[in-house]
This record gives structure tokens, C-alpha cells and sequence, in this order.
């Protein structure tokens, strides 16, 4: 008995090392430099640089840090007015006496989270003014009951944020994720930024190597170049993976601030239904995101249904048309990924 357990503990053992090694080696051949944790500072450029226009606003860090965030308490719409009393309608402001380094479009998708966004707003408007950023904050709300299309929602609000640009710098913003650090800038670098590195939900951790869900910023032509986000996953989940391969097929960075800096709230709430096809339609995204996203006129379609100026927002109501009529089979697919590629991705 004593011989047979021992056996037992040496095949288990020997089975954990080789799975080990194996991981070992999966890390080494497969390791890449895609994500890289680089500073705010870097997102603008210091007085007294060469090149540097004297008229732009020079951030004032010693005012900028962390703050404390109450998810509890739901501020009305006229509080948060009162309190920022220099946004215009629309949710517009920009800084007095010096330019912006940006003008920043920033894009809520939106349905039924009313208290989500009375918190959201009454942090965010605050925050942009100690920032010194120009910016305009979109809701873009799905119509009906179908399952909820992020990714369209987004394609929709970039698209339309155009009305009343240009923009330079576009920043989507899931509605029930609060910063907790000034620090943390609104603004672009020359690659995909996901300013969301640290979410109290997932332990102030990156969920995953490539994970760009949350809160991330893009310019207005690297957005264009990847085809914005795919259209086609309707229900909750893997429209951000999705969107983080395409940045990474063009070979662009996926840039985050230290986790202490990229700090975020999650306001609870119950979670939408998952997309029964998300994983099986990521396999297939290569072979798919040069014709679903921005340029579609199969999947980049909906209609205006309300527009208007809010007193702290843009509002923008969409109707994304059903989505049985609107679904991409993915046994269409012509291309699927192997589950080495996958597994690369999630965990490089």
C-alpha cells in the first residue's frame, strides 16, 4: 500500500513538472514585447522642449493624484452641473488661456444605466478640468431589447462624434468604470492605450496579456486603419478581444499606465448575457476584420432615432437594426484560428 501510494506521488509529481516545462517553453518561444507600461508624462511634452508650442497647457501634476471614489452615492445630473459649472451643453469644456495638447471624443456605449452614469459623469467632468483636456462626452444608447452590440455602438458614436469635431483622440469609455487617479491622462500616444490597467473587480490586475476592455484610447486614423471594432458580436464578450488583434495585426503597441496610476472602480450591476457565438467568431476574426467594422454595408448599419445636446453630454439614440437579421455565421469564416495562436494571445 505504502509502495503503491508512493508510486502515485512520484507519477503525480513528475506530471506537474512536465506541465510546468511545458508552460516554460510555451513562454519562451512564444514571448513578445507587445504591451508596454509607459508613464502619463509621456503623453505630453515639457516646457522649455525644443518644438514645443509655448501656448499649449502645461499639466500641473502636483494638483493630480489619486482620489477617493464613492460608488455608493448617486449624484443627480443638476448637482454635478452646479458643481462644473464651466461645461457647456453638450458636455463640452475646454481649457481657458492655453490649447489643449488634444481634442478628445469620448464615447459611452450606453443602455439602462442611468445611476451608472450620473456617477461616472459627476468624476469624469472634474477630472478632464484638472487635466487641462478639450473634450466632448458622447452617450450613445442602443434602442429595444435585443442583445447588446458594443462594438457597434462604438463604430456608431466615432462616426457621429464627427458632427462635431475634429477629434484627435478617441477615447470609449464603458460606463460603470470610475478613475480613482488624476494621473491617469485622457489622451493618445501613436498606438492603442488601455488606460484601464488596474479594475478593483479583477484585484487592480490585468485580466490577461492582451485584454484591451474597459477603458482604452486611440487616434482618429489608427482607429480608421483597424476598421474600428467588429459589428457582429451581439450579447456581452471577446468584441475587445477582437479589437485588440486587429491593433496587433497592424502592429501597434498596446500601451498602459503603471497599475497604481490606472486605477478603476467598477460600479456593480447585473452582467449582460454573453454572446453564445463570441469564441467561435473570435477564431474566426482574421479572415474578417478588414470587412466588418467601419466599412461594412453589411454590419455598419443603424439609424438615428433621437440627438440631442445634454446639459453634461451629447445623447444619441440608435436603433442597430435586430440582430437576427444582422448575424455573422461564423462557420462562414475563412479563416480559423489554431488554438496555439489562441492560447499565445491570451497568455504570451
Amino acid at each position: 500500500m505504502a509502495r503503491r501510494l508512493a508510486l502515485t506521488r512520484s507519477a503525480l509529481t513528475s506530471i506537474l513538472a512536465l506541465a510546468f516545462v511545458c508552460v516554460l517553453v510555451f513562454a519562451l518561444f512564444n514571448y513578445r514585447g507587445r504591451c508596454v507600461i509607459t508613464m502619463p508624462e509621456t503623453l505630453v511634452k515639457s516646457p522649455g522642449v525644443t518644438g514645443v508650442d509655448s501656448s499649449r497647457c502645461q499639466v500641473e501634476w502636483h494638483k493630480l493624484g489619486v482620489r477617493q471614489i464613492d460608488i455608493t452615492e448617486v449624484p443627480n445630473f443638476n448637482v454635478t452641473l452646479e458643481k462644473n459649472p464651466e461645461v457647456k451643453v453638450g458636455g463640452h469644456w475646454k481649457p481657458q488661456g492655453c490649447v489643449s495638447w488634444q481634442k478628445v471624443a469620448i464615447v459611452i456605449p450606453y443602455r439602462d444605466r442611468d445611476q451608472h452614469l450620473k456617477i461616472l459623469l459627476s468624476h469624469l467632468h472634474p477630472m478632464l478640468n484638472r487635466q487641462k483636456i478639450e473634450y466632448r462626452i458622447f452617450v450613445i444608447e442602443q434602442w429595444g431589447d435585443d442583445k447588446f452590440n458594443r462594438g457597434k455602438l462604438m463604430n456608431a458614436g466615432f462616426i457621429e462624434s464627427e458632427k462635431y469635431g475634429p477629434f484627435d483622440c478617441f477615447i470609449f469609455h464603458d460606463v460603470d468604470l470610475v478613475p480613482e487617479n488624476d494621473r491617469n491622462l485622457y489622451l493618445c500616444d501613436n498606438h492603442l492605450r488601455h488606460l484601464s490597467s488596474a479594475i478593483d473587480e479583477m484585484r487592480y490586475h490585468v485580466m490577461y496579456y492582451n485584454y484591451a476592455g474597459g477603458v482604452i484610447a486611440i487616434k482618429k486614423d489608427r482607429f480608421i486603419e483597424v476598421n474600428g471594432f467588429a459589428n457582429s458580436y451581439w450579447g456581452w464578450g471577446n468584441e475587445d478581444d477582437d479589437f485588440s488583434a486587429r491593433t496587433q495585426e497592424k502592429n501597434l503597441l498596446l500601451t498602459r499606465p503603471p497599475e497604481y496610476i490606472g486605477r478603476f472602480k467598477m460600479v456593480r450591476h447585473k452582467k449582460e448575457s454573453r454572446n453564445a457565438h463570441g469564441n467561435d467568431l473570435f477564431f474566426g476574426w482574421r479572415g474578417r476584420w478588414e470587412t466588418d467594422g467601419l466599412n461594412s454595408h453589411k454590419t455598419m448599419n443603424y439609424s438615428i432615432l433621437t440627438e440631442e445636446e445634454m446639459p453634461l453630454y451629447t445623447q444619441i439614440s440608435v436603433d442597430l437594426g435586430p440582430s437576427k437579421n444582422h448575424m455573422i455565421n461564423p462557420d462562414d469564416d475563412t479563416t480559423k484560428e489554431s488554438l496555439w495562436t489562441i492560447l499565445s494571445f491570451y497568455f504570451p
